[in-house]
């Protein structure tokens, strides 16, 4: 009897097992190929100094990591209400080159795990388009301003150049989640360098593995939207 049943379904599985073989495959491709064709790729494609900000668009305030280590104990709204530290106003110019949109884009602190808000003024005599989410289409570009609030530190008589180190978050539509980090030094001079890092590069996962802390807060934040 067992043998019976065995020579019965033996001819029934080499059919089906290679029928679910084959949708699982093919379920997988149309899966990644669909991911593929929705994947945004982010990348800051300039900064650029300005002279001042105009408060009634949307912009960032970032503070360097001096301000931090000066002022511990002094939260982000008393350090701006008591003007502590210069402030480098710059236009930061992001290009989507992927082939999805980019959505939900939101920028953190990895230094500290906060978040870096966009603020912006309203007026009454003029148009204003104000932002609920921050998104970038395939192969567009968008300017936003941000201000640089930085300080010069000083060790045995040098002065230190401040720096930041921000992830900038996003999703394509399929709720697939990308990132990347830039820095932005600021010199005591008032000048400044830029650098962007992708996953692929050395720094990302040196900086990722240095703050995986407040790396998991971002993402636990991110995810709570």
């Amino acid at each position: 009897m067992n043998s019976m049943w065995i020579d019965l379904l033996l001819p029934i599985l080499s059919i089906l097992i290679p029928v679910f073989t084959t949708i699982y495959t093919v379920n997988s491709r149309v899966e990644n190929e669909n991911k593929e064709t929705h994947k945004p790729y982010l990348v800051l494609k300039k900064v650029d100094e300005v002279q001042r900000l105009n408060s009634y668009h949307y912009y960032l305030t970032i503070f360097g990591r001096n301000i931090g280590t000066l002022y511990p104990n002094l939260s982000e709204e008393e350090i701006i209400k008591q003007s502590l530290g210069k402030e480098l106003p710059v236009k930061l110019v992001f290009r989507n080159i992927g082939y999805g949109v980019a959505t939900n884009i939101k920028f953190y602190d990895l230094l500290t795990g906060n978040e870096i808000k966009g603020a912006q003024d309203t007026s009454e005599n003029q148009n204003q388009k104000l932002f609920t989410t921050f998104d970038i289409a395939s192969d567009e570009e968008k300017e936003v301003q941000a201000k640089i609030i930085t300080i010069s530190k000083e060790e045995e008589h040098i002065y230190l150049e401040d720096h930041n180190r921000i992830i900038c978050i996003y999703q394509d539509l399929n709720n697939h989640v990308y990132n990347f980090i830039f820095s932005i030094n600021v010199k005591s001079s008032g000048h400044y360098d830029f650098f962007a890092y992708q996953r692929s590069s050395r720094s990302y996962k040196k900086w990722m593995k240095e703050n995986k802390k407040q790396y998991q807060k971002i993402l636990s934040k991110y995810s709570h939207l």
